[in-house]
């Protein structure tokens, strides 16, 4: 009796460290809003529809085909600097952080030089909501049916 109440209380508490073994916490889905640093565009999403780079809709021998965006460390007011390129174009204007996860960013300066395809779902300048997820940035604009989705350089 004694070695079947050992070998019950074993097995319970192994079953215990394998239950507690499993438990991790995912921290892959956490928000946050630090979006100071340097991104560059992974895709858009136009309503249901996955936009990515491609060698049809870019042009990789300038930029890499790439949009690439910068945002400074806002000022105490959540005001800060916003530029990049945008393939063929470089841009430059502020943003304002207004609350956690709401940003302004405008008015921007552009060149207007012709640009691919790809750029066409860039639409940086007005106000957006924002968080970062699972290290990538999401930019929303138009009532949330458009996103666009960086990487940290």
């Amino acid at each position: 009796m004694k070695t079947y109440r050992s070998i019950t209380t074993f097995l319970f508490i192994a079953l215990i460290f394998l239950l507690v073994g499993n438990c991790t916490t995912d921290d892959t889905d956490e928000v946050s809003y630090d979006l100071t640093g340097s991104w560059t565009v992974l895709y858009f999403m136009d309503g249901d529809q996955k936009v990515t780079k491609t060698e049809e809709n870019t042009w990789p021998d300038i930029n890499n085909g790439d949009i690439t965006t910068t945002f400074s460390e806002p000022d105490s007011d959540g005001q800060g600097i916003i530029s990049g390129i945008t393939v063929t174009n470089h841009f430059n204007g502020s943003f304002t952080i207004l609350d956690q996860g709401e940003l302004s960013i405008g008015p921007v300066a552009t060149t207007f030089i012709n640009e691919p395809e790809w750029t066409a779902l860039f639409r940086i300048g007005g106000t957006h909501s924002y968080e970062i997820r699972n290290s990538r940035l999401f930019i929303y604009y138009n009532d949330n049916a458009n996103v666009i989705v960086f990487e940290r350089n």
